[in-house]
């Protein structure tokens, strides 16, 4: 008990407790990252898609949007696209919809470690005629 009562050792104790609350706040921040750099991947997948819909057709959009979510490990299928080609207006507009479950710390702390995040991304760009 001799070093839990100097003041070296409350003071190791105090610098080991602030290394594990920083290193769970980094585990989470690159968790929680990594889940919105697959969502701003894909937003731009369907963007790029969107830009170039002039010379694919609306099941070419939807397979390599597939194809990109199954690269990114995201729960997407063909029918999770919406892909709406409006000539009038020279749009294309390609809308999603998921959810992530995310396990933090491996689910040890039950409810609190789990969060299920909502994603809809919308991608709207011009169609290009010549």
């Amino acid at each position: 008990m001799r070093i839990i009562d100097s003041e070296d050792g409350v003071s190791g104790i105090k610098v080991m407790i602030w290394l594990v609350i920083l290193g769970a706040g980094f585990y989470v921040g690159v968790t929680y990252l990594s889940v919105q750099l697959d969502f701003q991947r894909m937003k731009d997948a369907m963007s790029s898609k969107a830009s170039v819909a002039q010379v694919l057709k609306d099941e070419e959009i939807r397979n390599d949007l597939m194809g990109k979510a199954k690269e990114l490990g995201l729960p997407l299928t063909g029918e999770s696209f919406v892909v709406i080609r409006d000539e009038e207006k020279r749009m294309m507009t390609i809308k999603a919809a998921w959810d992530v479950e995310v396990h933090y710390f491996g689910g040890l702390c039950g409810d609190l470690c789990i969060q299920t995040y909502h994603f809809e991304p919308v991608a709207q760009e011009k169609i290009i005629t010549k």
